[in-house]
């Protein structure tokens, strides 16, 4: 119901009742009076009879001139034959009485429906005020400007809409620094990202100058710098790669399966996909406690994030090293530890280590620095939590513990 229907409405109620209530208090005098017209000239009859028993000599005419009044009444017929006019000065007094009554009446009546109005217009100023400023302040809040205040008072269909758009205002406030931040998060990124690949673009500029340049290269020197040029577009495809699956998580756009995932199998495949690297540092690898174990998650992703942190352990580790897969299984959790016996970290890398595109002091040359970025994305993504701990040329344990809710 809009405003105007709403007060029209409204004042068609007070106008009814104000009716209404008028009506009654001309009913109620008029029963008044006719109920005190009877009685008194019911008095008057007994009042003449005892005179003229007590005062035979006094005649009609005597009792007719004290009674007798210009105004006509309607009276008992009986009284006639005393030869009394239709109005007395008694029931003059009655007529009196009921004027005022009415006045009286209709002066409460007026109170009342003044009184009403009053109130009708006061309600609505608030309302249409109230209604007002909330769109006013809409309007800020549609400008962008989130930093607006709002009373939280009151009861009504007003307080509670200005309670929700006070919600809503959190929210978009909340949501407003969130995209700041996102911003920043982007700006920081695309710098990032261009400085990742400003190097092997320049790389792969300044080699393929080399060949055109010269056209009488030896052919082993062109082979050479043409495999420069193949690993540089190698590393380019990861990083991209890399690029758009961040990007996918950061968009929360990855519906992520709910899976039993046998810790076995996953670290099975893990260790197919990183054969080759490991074999050309023959690294050796000890497994234990995999055979019942199991965590739930999306095994696609769960194997990412395992081959960034193994392969992580393998570049660290020294030709010949060892590589440790501890899992412990309990009733409360599944706790996987990674241990490296390679060059460890500072205690500078280690606070840094999971953040975008940061590269270790002892990182390979060929590390892009998002490897270990998203390894602890995914494992967040379902639900587990990774720490690590590490000691300069001791090596570097990560620690993954995935809870069991059910």
């Amino acid at each position: 119901m809009s405003m105007k229907n709403e007060r029209i409405k409204l004042i068609g109620i007070g106008c009814l009742f104000c009716l209404t209530f008028s009506l009654l208090g001309f009913i109620l005098t008029k029963y008044e009076y006719n109920k005190y017209k009877e009685s008194i000239n019911q008095y008057l009859y007994n009042l003449i009879n005892v005179l003229q028993e007590k005062y035979p000599n006094l005649t009609d005419n005597e009792i007719v001139s004290l009674l007798n009044q210009t105004k006509k009444s309607s009276l008992p017929k009986n009284l006639k034959k005393y030869g009394l006019n239709e109005t007395s000065s008694l029931l003059l007094s009655i007529e009196k009485e009921y004027k005022t009554q009415q006045t009286l009446v209709l002066g409460f009546t007026l109170f009342i429906t003044l009184t009403f109005f009053f109130f009708f217009f006061w309600y609505f100023y608030r309302k249409e005020k109230a209604l007002r400023d909330l769109t006013n302040y809409m309007q800020e809040l549609n400008q962008k400007n989130y930093q607006l205040g709002i009373e939280l008072n009151g009861e009504g269909e007003i307080s509670l809409l200005r309670n929700e758009i006070y919600k809503t205002t959190i929210m978009l406030r909340e949501e407003s620094e969130l995209l700041k931040n996102d911003k920043e998060i982007l700006k920081d990124s695309i710098a990032e990202i261009s400085h990742q690949l400003k190097t092997p673009l320049t790389s792969i500029l300044i080699l393929l100058d080399n060949i055109l340049d010269n056209p009488n290269m030896e052919e082993e020197t062109r082979r050479d710098f043409i495999h420069d040029v193949y690993n540089q577009v190698e590393n380019i495809h990861f990083l991209i790669v890399s690029l758009l699956k961040t990007a996918r998580l950061d968009a929360d756009v990855v519906n992520f399966k709910q899976e039993n995932i046998p810790v076995s199998k996953m670290f099975n495949m893990v260790l197919k996909n990183l054969n080759t690297l490991s074999k050309q540092k023959g690294i050796n690898f000890k497994i234990g406690g995999t055979e019942e174990a199991i965590i739930k998650g999306d095994l696609h992703w769960e194997i990412e994030a395992f081959t960034n942190l193994i392969k992580n352990a393998i570049e660290y580790s020294s030709e010949l090293g060892t590589i440790s897969i501890l899992v412990e299984d309990n009733s409360l959790y599944t706790k996987i530890k990674i241990i490296d016996e390679g060059k460890g970290m500072s205690k500078k890398d280690i606070k840094n280590i999971f953040k975008r595109f940061y590269k270790g002091e002892n990182s390979h040359s060929d590390s892009m620095g998002i490897g270990l970025f998203l390894a602890k994305k995914i494992i967040e993504k379902d639900g587990g939590v990774i720490t690590v701990t590490s000691e300069l040329g001791k090596g570097t344990t990560f620690e993954i513990k995935y809870l069991k809710l059910n």
